[in-house]
């Protein structure tokens, strides 16, 4: 039964990893409300990473971010951030929060903000004015990173309920 189990888990995690980036890429349908865009793999890692260990959080976040880079010219950002993001999610929700949905909406949002500042603080820091440094990140960045942060629900009791697979 747990031989099962693993590879059933296995299936739906690599399953909702590629329909969220496929959607992402493809832009099928927008969900775009006025200068915000949602990046659901932010909240998709960091449910994931909530309810794995540290290695399995780094390499989930090393294939999304390299994903998000092969259809971008970031050369490497995101596969970076999103591997450190990943394991600072999963080394918090095991030191100080606990794994509840309070919890995974606040490091959902932290681990949006911190992305969209990373962003902001490698490719429009300097390369811009000061007003248009800033008004990405406080146009785009921050209601960008409040709306992904909102998508958490849906991806936290999907883990929670693969939790429970994994004990049975």
């Amino acid at each position: 039964m747990h031989n099962t189990n693993r590879g059933k888990i296995l299936t739906i995690n690599i399953l909702v990893f590629s329909l969220v980036i496929l959607f992402h890429i493809s832009n099928i349908a927008s969900l775009r409300i006025s200068t915000a865009t949602p990046l659901f793999i932010l909240p998709l890692l960091t449910a994931f990473s909530i309810f794995n260990s540290p290695v399995k959080s780094v390499v989930m976040g090393f294939f999304a971010g390299a994903a998000l880079d092969s259809v971008s010219l970031s050369f490497g950002f995101n596969t970076v951030c999103l591997m450190v993001l990943s394991l600072a999610v999963c080394l918090a929700a095991n030191n100080l929060f606990n794994k509840n949905l309070r919890a995974a909406a606040v490091m959902s949002l932290l681990c949006a903000a911190l992305y969209y500042i990373s962003v902001w603080a490698v490719f429009h820091l300097f390369n811009a004015t000061v007003r248009d440094s800033l008004g990405y990140l406080l146009q785009y960045g921050f209601p960008s990173a409040v709306y992904s942060a909102i998508f958490i629900f849906p991806f936290f009791y999907l883990y929670r309920y693969l939790e429970k697979l994994k004990t049975q």
